[in-house]
């Protein structure tokens, strides 16, 4: 049946699951296996290679110019895109539809902003560790960031499909450009290339879908 005929409540049913489902895919792309080496039980997912990679010798000796940002990119990426999945709500549901649709993004790319700092206890002394000072700042950088996307999001709709697809190209540039410096390190403390986990194909499929989804709705929305 034609998107015209279908019935509204069916129509807009089908297109919040067509833009949830490449944002879920992205969240658990980057926190799902990008690499699996022998043995099958250690997989490594987008996050966890930002710590593993520091013990990689070959990183640390400088052979690979690599640092904990290249991994946390596509973290960024995900924290804003979830900040632009806020809509701009008004009417007498106000409250109850905001509370629904946008707390829960809000919460979510706050969490992913938070998850960007290093962990406890090392953030105390983050601001003097030249290896963790890059880290701090951008993970300090990305939550004022998340807020100013939610507000700019409710603030131009008609703007924010536009928005979702470049932060999503970035992120998918980030995520391929991720894999591609981490393979052959992590194949040098295993000496042999690790297969390709689920979660980097995951996020690649996610940020692909997202910039269909939204380039498609923006065109629909610069049509009317």
């Amino acid at each position: 049946m034609p998107d015209s005929q279908l019935p509204p409540a069916t129509s807009r049913l089908a297109l919040r699951a067509s833009r949830l489902i490449p944002h879920a895919l992205a969240w658990l792309g980057y926190f799902g296996p990008w690499l699996w080496p022998v043995p099958v039980a250690l997989r490594l997912s987008g996050y966890d290679l930002v710590e593993w990679l520091t013990f990689a010798q070959s990183v640390r000796d400088g052979t690979y110019p690599i640092t904990r940002l290249d991994m946390l990119w596509p973290l960024v990426g995900i924290a804003l895109l979830t900040a632009l999945t806020v809509r701009s709500v008004t009417g007498p549901h106000f409250l109850r539809a905001f509370a629904v649709q946008n707390w829960v993004a809000i919460l979510l790319s706050l969490f992913a902003a938070f998850l960007i700092l290093p962990g406890y206890p090392f953030i105390l002394t983050a601001a003097s560790d030249a290896e963790l000072r890059s880290q701090l700042v951008l993970g300090l950088a990305t939550i004022p960031a998340v807020l100013v996307m939610v507000a700019w999001a409710a603030a131009r709709p008609r703007w924010a499909p536009l928005a979702r697809v470049a932060v999503a190209l970035l992120s998918l540039a980030a995520t391929l450009r991720a894999y591609a410096l981490a393979r052959q390190p992590i194949a040098d403390i295993f000496t042999r290339p690790a297969p390709v986990g689920w979660g980097l194909v995951a996020a690649v499929v996610g940020f692909a879908a997202v910039i269909v989804v939204e380039a498609a709705m923006a065109w629909r929305l610069r049509s009317r």
